[in-house]
Parts: structure tokens; sequence; C-alpha cells
């Protein structure tokens, strides 16, 4: 009788601990921040451009993230045995991988003397430290999350209906658009949300390929890195609308994903 119990606390109190170790920081950080300050750091120029380039970059990005990453997603769920696993293998190193050797990794790669550095020269194409650096370092790191989520939305579709739709003469096209995506639509939206909070608070591999360029790079997370060093308290602000817009973000996804279960 008294090992249930037992067990109950102990699972209790381990949920109060990691509430706690959650809880804590994201409290600190809004307390460290009046409303009246954030407002007046919402209506400066310079914020204001930060805050533009990561909602720019992060919904520039959102359209090829969809287009690489969904049949990807789709014909990686059809798969089985090794070739999936090696797949999945090869889709999960951009997540494991330290952001800074992922930024390193962009600019071998698209860098002036990378790999691709002088075809891209030739046709007067220069990718680092412009905004369409921080697109493709988005890209590079958020798409594997993505296409990883997708996966599974897709493993989810009744493959039974799929298998009706072509004996009854549809294209396996025809059964991508009319049988599996409208199944998973709302989950694909709930993953375009995510993918847009995601992409807005990447850091560590943008500020090594695209730089820190206030007004032209600089997203929300490098003006909060740059404020750290000069001034803390505007840190601090700056860190507490970013978590203020992640909340909401997060929101979005929690109203639009519970949905997909109750149909």
């Amino acid at each position: 009788m008294n090992r249930p119990r037992l067990f109950t606390l102990v699972l209790a109190l381990a949920g109060l601990l990691l509430a706690l170790l959650i809880l804590l920081p994201i409290i600190a950080l809004l307390l460290a921040s009046s409303p009246g300050a954030l407002l007046q750091l919402i209506l400066r120029s310079e914020v204001q451009q930060a805050l533009w380039i990561s909602l720019l970059t992060s919904l520039l990005a959102l359209p090829p993230i969809f287009l690489l990453g969904l049949p990807a997603a789709y014909g990686l769920s059809r798969l089985n045995g090794k070739l999936r696993w090696t797949l999945e293998t090869l889709l999960e190193l951009p997540m494991v991988m330290p952001p800074v050797v992922a930024g390193l990794a962009l600019l071998l790669a698209f860098g002036r003397r990378g790999l691709l550095g002088g075809l891209l020269a030739d046709i007067g194409l220069h990718i680092p430290f412009t905004l369409l650096a921080v697109v493709i370092a988005i890209l590079f790191v958020v798409t594997p999350y993505f296409v990883r989520r997708c996966t599974l939305l897709f493993d989810g579709v009744d493959r039974k209906l799929e298998d009706a739709a072509l004996l009854l003469g549809a294209s396996p096209f025809q059964t991508f658009m009319r049988i599996s995506l409208p199944l998973v639509r709302r989950g694909l939206a709930a993953e375009a949300i995510m993918t847009l909070a995601q992409g807005i608070g990447l850091f560590g591999t943008i500020i090594l390929f695209a730089g820190n360029l206030p007004g032209r790079t600089q997203t929300l997370s490098l003006a909060i890195y740059a404020a750290f060093e000069s001034d803390p308290q505007q840190a601090f602000g700056l860190g507490a609308l970013l978590l203020l817009i992640s909340l909401l973000l997060l929101t979005a996804v929690k109203w639009v994903a519970p949905q997909e279960s109750t149909q």
C-alpha cells in the first residue's frame, strides 16, 4: 500500500523540481524588465530593425522549408529498414551539430573561398554576411527538425486510405494532395508556426555565417548578445521581448495542434 504512494510522491516531487527549473529563470527574466521599459525598447529604431529582420528572414525561409521538407518527410515516412535509418541519421546530423560548427560549415561551403565561393562569385552572388545568409542558416538548421516532425505526422496517416485511393485510379500525387495532406493539415499549420519560432530564435549559426550587422543581418537574438556587452539592462528587456514572442507562437501551436487529434 505504501509503495504506490511513495512512487506518486516521487513523481510529484520530480514534476515540482522540473517546474521550478523551468519557471524560475523565466520569471526572473520577466521581472527584470517592466512593461514600460519593454514599450520603450519596441519604439527604438534599432530594436524594430532587429525584430523586422528576425520576422522577415523566418518568413522567407518558410516556403523553401515546406517545398523541400514536405516531400522529404512524406517519402521518408514511406520507407522502412536500413534505408530509412540511414536517411534519418543523415537528416539528424545538423540537429546534433553545434551551432558554431554549423556556421563554420556554411561559411566553408558558400564563403568567398568556400566550395561554391568561386562559382557564386562568377555570377556576382556574395552570400556570407547578407540577409540571404540569415535565410540559408535558418534553412540549414531548422529544416531537419521540420522534416523529422512531419515524418511523424505522415507516419500517423492510415495507409489503407492511400491504398484505396490508388486502387480507385488516383495517381500517387493525387493521393498525396487529396488524402495525405488534408489528414495532417492542422499538424502542418502547427509545424509552420513552430518553424517560425525556431527561425526567430536562431543565434550561433547566424552570427558566424551572416555576422552581427545592425540593420542588415542583426536579428533579435543577435541584438541581445550585442546589448549584453554594453547595456545588460537592455539585453534583459530584449530577452523578455523575445520570450513573449516565443510564448505567443507556442500558444498558437498549442491552439492549432490539439485539434488534429479530434478528427
